[in-house]
């Protein structure tokens, strides 16, 4: 069912235009956890808490705290944000051991939609991928050698905003062994567009160019710097992570191919009394307005 076809919640708010939108949705809030601790008693201590999985890239460049901390000011819930990549978040919303979750894996999604299996499925916030690599040098800069000193694939002379002409000449530097590329190595919301852009010039499974990084949102980034490699990364965690110092730059951005949001949908199988609330809090003007007050990569969806 549709948020915009179930009953919303009516609380006895105080009369008068007076009244503020923080007030009325603390008031909402109060009034669902008291209806949620009288009707299940055994509940009670955990009413006002929600388990919720989240793209940790959303932890690391630290939007999912802004949103909780205002979340709970606002309404009262507190979110235990469980942190990891998507691929691997939706199957554990689907067996019910959490109660909502915040991912980007649109394949999954889909499937778990289409067999009922997760509810209310609504957009919270926008970003997009970044190619990053080693700058090219400047006029007059001696180089120091080696794939960092300058870019070796010549990104930079391709279109700024067409992220797959960037990685055919990446591929073509690679083969020639003078560039080298580093893959997303989870289930993330990253290699779900990254595999998507490479598609078309089908690269080999096994190259010296291609290298494959471990776990966690930062871990490309961080091999890419050790290693003067190209790799896409989610702005957000570029801006948190990677803008400052790390001897990479931006090379193509604002590829609309790349770009995508983030969802928050409710378990069948672990229906929580403030689920509904969180949702349409974190989706609903709130929320939006905390997304686009936080920018640095992301903005309302």
């Amino acid at each position: 069912m549709s948020p915009t076809a179930e009953t919303p919640l009516r609380a006895n708010l105080p009369p008068g235009p007076g009244v503020s939108r923080r007030s009325c949705l603390a008031a909402a809030g109060a009034a669902l956890l008291s209806v949620a601790a009288r009707s299940a008693g055994a509940q009670r201590p955990t009413a006002n808490r929600l388990a919720v999985g989240v793209e940790a890239a959303l932890l690391a460049s630290g939007l999912a705290d802004r949103l909780g901390a205002a979340l709970a000011r606002d309404t009262g819930l507190v979110i235990d944000w469980q942190g990891g990549p998507s691929g691997a978040l939706l199957p554990t919303l689907e067996r019910g051991e959490l109660a909502a979750a915040l991912v980007f894996e649109p394949q999954l999604e889909r499937a778990l939609l289409a067999q009922n299996l997760v509810h209310d499925r609504r957009p919270v916030a926008r970003t997009e991928l970044v190619l990053i690599g080693p700058p090219p040098r400047r006029a007059g800069r001696r180089s120091t050698g080696g794939p960092a000193a300058g870019d070796p694939a010549g990104v930079v002379a391709g279109p700024r905003h067409d992220v797959q002409s960037a990685l055919e000449r990446i591929a073509a530097a690679g083969a020639r062994g003078d560039a080298r590329f580093v893959a997303s190595g989870e289930p993330s919301a990253i290699r779900a567009l990254e595999r998507e852009a490479w598609r078309p010039l089908a690269p080999p499974a096994v190259a010296p160019w291609w290298r494959t990084a471990g776990p966690g949102p930062a871990a490309a980034l961080e091999l890419a710097r050790a290693s003067g490699a190209y790799t896409l990364v989610e702005r957000g965690v570029w801006q948190a992570l990677g803008a400052a110092g790390s001897g990479l730059a931006v090379l193509v951005d604002g590829d609309p191919r790349v770009a995508f949001d983030y969802h928050v949908m409710r378990a069948f199988r672990a229906p929580h009394p403030a689920g509904r609330l969180m949702v349409s809090w974190l989706a609903g003007p709130a929320g939006q307005q905390v997304v686009a007050a936080f920018g640095r990569g992301y903005r309302p969806a």
